[in-house]
């Protein structure tokens, strides 16, 4: 039975990932059913933990980092529009994702490849970005996510 070029083409982009990723960290995991890598890259001030997967319906690669916090019940609304106003002002195509009822912050970045595939360095720039952008604002997210006034980091 012939592969389709949709998952053909999620296969060639999840090898390259694996490839981009073995070359960044040492130590990682591989869900081949799943399409997914898991790994963490050590920084200040807290470690940075990746998920990223390769959706073969969507045609789509998905950056999930996950926040090492969760924030305080009382303090979820003021968060919530900070997170909102972080996203409107300085989010371009990715976001921070804020779940009210669990408390977790999850940045997300989705890159399509529909009739296209993500070369190894697209990949490896959008992990360095996304390291940069957590490194950046997660000091400042914590501090809200336990009441604790703080001021926007600038942009660079």
């Amino acid at each position: 039975m012939a592969l389709s070029p949709e998952v053909l083409d999620a296969e060639r982009v999840f090898r390259t990932l694996c490839q981009v990723v073995g070359s960044l960290v040492e130590n990682f995991s591989v869900d081949e059913e799943k399409k997914t890598v898991v790994f963490q890259i050590s920084g200040e001030p807290f470690e940075t933990a990746f998920k990223l997967t390769v959706h073969v319906e969507e045609q789509l690669l998905t950056l999930y980092s996950k926040l090492p916090f969760t924030v305080e019940e009382a303090h979820r609304q003021a968060y919530a529009t900070a997170i909102c106003r972080l996203n409107y002002d300085r989010m371009f195509g990715a976001t921070f994702d804020f779940s009210p009822e669990k408390g977790f912050t999850v940045y997300r970045i989705p890159v399509p490849f529909r009739k296209s595939l993500l070369s190894a360095e697209l990949i490896e720039s959008v992990i360095r970005d996304t390291h940069k952008t957590v490194s950046r604002y997660v000091a400042y997210l914590y501090d809200l996510s336990h009441g604790v006034a703080a001021a926007l980091p600038t942009t660079e």
